[in-house]
């Protein structure tokens, strides 16, 4: 005769809410193809505000991943909890490069109680102007947090801005730009790229071109699209923002940037608007280029 375990249904309940929870995040830290990823910091105060209220209407318009912001207030667990509940995930978390240097340890602790498997730093260390020097200090530095978080089984990349564009002034290499040396000077097998179209065009370079030349190193793309009618001024980063439109509406072309970093094996695509307008054009930017991802 067989003795059957009967456990209170609160328990068994748990139990799998549980492991629902755990497979979830050990199937969002292999960051697969998130093709409606959001970064956080297109609506920072919505997110302040009101992270569950702002996280249901995200899930509405159809975003099932998040990408942390480095003003992301919520402790790492509750907004982890917010997303399980919800069936969302959380595929890629930002931090400070001062967080990387001197909290090494909670940067690793968030990203796995996010359920994240990449770490992104988006600014470069520097004092001033950019220079060789300091772009090869950020390098190094580059390199050991990409070692640090490897060992953790954790991806390291770096977001850029519009003045990596800007050419180096090397004499052996008169096209080379800031970014094409920070490329240069990492270690593949520690940090990888990941692409702002926008903030490329904004520094004068052109998005699918750096996507063919470093196509092998670039681990995820942020979607967004600049004016027609802007003016660019590659120093001037707050300008830029008032210029940041609907996915392809503008100058950006969006659609061959998509078909390119695809030919490459890039399968990671955040969606991110820093203009006042976000919270419209949103919805309607992820709808322009859905059928694309």
């Amino acid at each position: 005769m067989k003795t059957r375990l009967h456990l209170p249904m609160k328990i068994v309940s748990g139990s799998f809410a549980v492991i629902a929870a755990m497979l979830t995040i050990a199937f969002a830290s292999e960051a697969p193809s998130n093709v409606t990823g959001l970064q956080m910091y297109s609506l920072q105060e919505d997110f302040d505000r009101d992270t569950p209220g702002t996280l249901d209407k995200l899930k509405a318009q159809g975003f099932t991943d998040i990408e942390t912001s480095v003003f992301t207030k919520l402790p790492a667990e509750e907004l982890r909890a917010l997303l399980v509940a919800r069936g969302m995930t959380c595929s890629s978390h930002h931090v400070r490069p001062e967080s990387l240097e001197k909290g090494m340890e909670k940067v690793i602790a968030d990203a796995k109680a996010l359920g994240a498997g990449q770490v992104v730093c988006p600014i470069l260390p520097r004092k001033g102007e950019m220079d060789r020097e300091q772009l090869l200090k950020g390098a190094a530095a580059f390199n050991r947090y990409g070692a640090a978080l490897k060992a953790a089984g954790l991806k390291f990349a770096y977001h850029n801005h519009a003045l990596d564009f800007l050419a180096v002034d090397s004499p052996n290499k008169p096209d080379e730009t800031f970014y094409d040396l920070l490329v240069a000077s990492t270690d593949p097998g520690l940090v990888s790229f990941q692409l702002d179209v926008f903030w490329v065009t904004w520094g004068g370079a052109k998005a699918t071109e750096v996507i063919e030349k470093h196509g092998p190193r670039i681990c995820s793309l942020h979607l967004k699209d600049l004016a027609r009618d802007a003016t660019i001024d590659a120093r001037n980063s707050k300008a830029a923002r008032s210029y940041m439109v609907r996915l392809t509406s503008g100058r950006v072309d969006i659609s061959a940037v998509i078909s390119a970093a695809k030919a490459k094996g890039v399968k990671h695509f955040i969606i991110e608007d820093e203009s006042a307008s976000a919270a419209g054009q949103l919805p309607e930017s992820l709808k322009a280029v859905k059928s694309q991802l």
